[in-house]
């Protein structure tokens, strides 16, 4: 339908990989959710992925709840540079199917990465939270935890692995708040 031509898509099954230029893996590994947009909301298959690099390793979470399959993720991909990890929108309701960013960080534990990064937050309002609330949660929980977070303005360059890259700035407090308005 989106006229992408069929000798540019390859779909994987979790735990297959593609090689890319440079020796890069992108392995297909697990996640936990629920397709609501069609019938059979739950046959969809859904994936986070593992980029494994010569020198560097990330795990990008994608839409997920909270699987024990992290712990397997880590055992055969990790140790990992940095977890993209999604924080919002949430509702504890939804701890099946969202991390939040308490799940977030339970996540990034059995991942045993080095560095969060939180993603999947403040891009449209589905939750009775302010569009910041996910980010205060998780920098408040990581301090707590110690955990090392890299918080970049959206569109912002960064180098996950340099000393200055875990000082967490609050980017979104410069802004005024937005009120949570669930549909």
């Amino acid at each position: 339908a989106w006229k992408v031509p069929a000798a540019q898509i390859a779909e994987h099954d979790w735990w297959q990989e593609a090689r890319l230029a440079n020796d890069v893996r992108l392995v297909a590994t697990p996640a936990r959710h629920f397709g609501g947009r069609l019938p059979g909301r739950t046959r969809a298959l859904w994936t986070s992925w593992s980029i494994i690099g010569p020198h560097h390793r990330v795990f990008f979470s994608g839409d997920t709840g909270p699987t024990e399959s992290a712990v397997e993720v880590s055992r055969r991909f990790g140790p990992f540079d940095l977890a993209l990890l999604e924080i919002g929108q949430w509702n504890e309701a939804w701890g099946d199917i969202h991390l939040g960013p308490v799940g977030a960080l339970n996540t990034f534990s059995r991942l045993e990465a080095k560095v969060l990064m939180p993603i999947h937050w403040g891009t449209f309002v589905l939750a009775y939270h302010s569009w910041s609330e996910p980010a205060e949660t998780l920098v408040k929980v990581a301090a707590e935890r110690r955990v090392p977070l890299l918080t970049p303005r959206l569109g912002e360059a960064v180098e996950p692995t340099a000393p200055s890259a875990t000082a967490t700035k609050p980017w979104w407090r410069d802004y005024p708040p937005i009120a949570a308005r669930c549909p």
